[in-house]
């Protein structure tokens, strides 16, 4: 599922193909996808406008079409963005096209279709109403700790609650967590204002590590438990067999010799 690396990586090449140009038509391939919009009003709300810029929040893409409405992209599981010229063949998942007038196009692709278009007028007041927390490379040391401070469970389930911190998702908080050594299931409650602290650092290094990867498994550091995660996989640390456990109803990998459960 796309998290906060992979949607900064589609707002840069969004932002390098798409911007400051002029929408020729919106072809809907599958309204499904589409949010509080009709496909012919999508049409008719965004022909003829140009997108002036971009703004990403946790796994939500915000683009300005001209200065009163904005275009909201979220990925869903399996959603990417691929550009292309006339001559080329639409991706095969392509679900909506947004079609230039310099006749290239964008295509939205989502295989599993959980993702989600729609547009709206002010960014701000959707984050309020959808009550997301702060993105998680934008969030203080303060407000980190002060989130920290004030609820319970396990730190995998804070980690991904978008509510707290917007961004996170179940590879980054599982790979937070191998940084630090802590266990998945440990309940925060437990946790020393040291450890809070480094959970915050590791955060922002983890995620603008994968950002400079462009989200790519192959090109983060071997060191890193992202290559090594899943069934079979090994700990990149001591070599030892990887375990897993449901926390919180998501899937956690991590080396039970390295992150012991307090």
């Amino acid at each position: 599922m796309p998290e906060l690396p992979d949607v900064e990586t589609f707002k840069r090449y969004f932002d390098a193909s798409s911007l400051h140009q002029r929408i020729g038509h919106v072809d809907v391939w599958d309204p499904y996808i589409l949010k509080d919009i009709s496909a012919c009003e999508l049409e008719l709300r965004l022909k003829g406008r140009q997108f002036k810029s971009s703004r990403r929040h946790g796994k939500h893409l915000f683009v300005r079409a001209d200065d009163d409405l904005w275009l909201r992209l979220h990925f869903g599981m399996t959603g990417s963005l691929h550009y292309f010229k006339a001559e080329e063949q639409a991706p095969r998942h392509t679900r909506v096209l947004f079609v230039f007038a310099n006749t290239h196009s964008l295509a939205f692709e989502d295989q599993r279709k959980f993702g989600e278009i729609g547009l709206i007028e002010d960014v701000n007041e959707f984050l309020k109403k959808r009550a997301l927390g702060p993105d998680a490379l934008d969030v203080s040391l303060g407000q980190f700790r002060e989130i920290f401070a004030k609820h319970r469970g396990a730190v995998k389930t804070i980690l991904l609650n978008q509510k707290l911190v917007a961004g996170i998702g179940n590879i980054y908080a599982d790979e937070i967590l191998f940084r630090t050594r802590v266990h998945p299931a440990t309940q925060i409650s437990s946790l020393s204002g040291k450890t809070v602290t480094k959970l915050f650092r590791a955060t922002r290094c983890i995620l603008k590590r994968a950002i400079e990867a462009s989200a790519d498994v192959a090109l983060v550091p071997k060191s890193w438990l992202l290559p090594h995660r899943g069934k079979g996989g090994k700990c990149p640390g001591c070599g030892r067999k990887l375990r897993s456990a449901t926390i919180g109803g998501r899937t956690a990998w991590f080396c039970a010799h390295r992150q012991k459960r307090i």
